[in-house]
């Protein structure tokens, strides 16, 4: 239980559950700029591409197309292979750029989780465990797989499948997931 939960019941939960939602989304936010901020010291543009649309299928209008973008965030969809142009449900799209790069080396489970719409990979090597991701919903709010990971020494990442200007491109995947796979070894 966190501190609002102690102190104020189950209405606290819902203060912690709210805090913990937030510090998810500002590390994940983190890792983007990150990535951006990697693009802009190699000097690479922003991809763009001018019939794009956002995950929810709205038009993107021309003024945007100079917003700031990462590679695999921002106001425009990107060119770059990615989980909204891929013509896949989420969890094809992650099931299957997670096998076509990563099970040469690992062992990949994946698991609907009950009771909510999220994926759970499991990148194992040798029966040992070298890595969790979950692929989840924006609306939700699960920490006890995270906490669970963190506890075992386990390293654990999170892709959101629904948050808009999220693009989950393919580069954007399988760079951090490998990132996190050498932290495993």
């Amino acid at each position: 239980m966190g501190l609002f939960s102690n102190l104020f019941g189950k209405g606290g939960k819902e203060i912690d559950d709210a805090l913990g939602k937030m510090k998810d989304l500002a590390e994940d936010m983190a890792n983007y700029a990150d990535e951006d901020e990697r693009r802009l010291r190699q000097n690479k543009p922003a991809p763009a591409d001018s019939e794009s649309l956002s995950y929810s299928g709205s038009a993107i209008s021309s003024s945007v197309s100079d917003a700031p973008s990462g590679d695999s965030w921002g106001p425009v969809m990107p060119a770059e292979p990615n989980q909204f142009n891929s013509g896949l449900s989420y969890d094809e799209y992650f099931t299957n750029l997670f096998n076509e790069v990563f099970a040469s080396s690992y062992q990949i489970d994946s698991e609907r989780v009950r009771n909510r719409k999220a994926m759970v990979y499991t990148f194992s090597r040798e029966g040992e465990k070298k890595l969790v991701v979950e692929v989840i919903s924006t609306k939700t709010s699960p920490y006890k797989l995270r906490k669970d990971c963190r506890a075992q020494g386990l390293p654990y990442l999170r892709y959101y499948y629904d948050h808009d200007g999220w693009w989950n491109t393919k580069s954007y995947v399988t760079r951090r997931t490998a990132k996190a796979l050498g932290k495993g070894k």
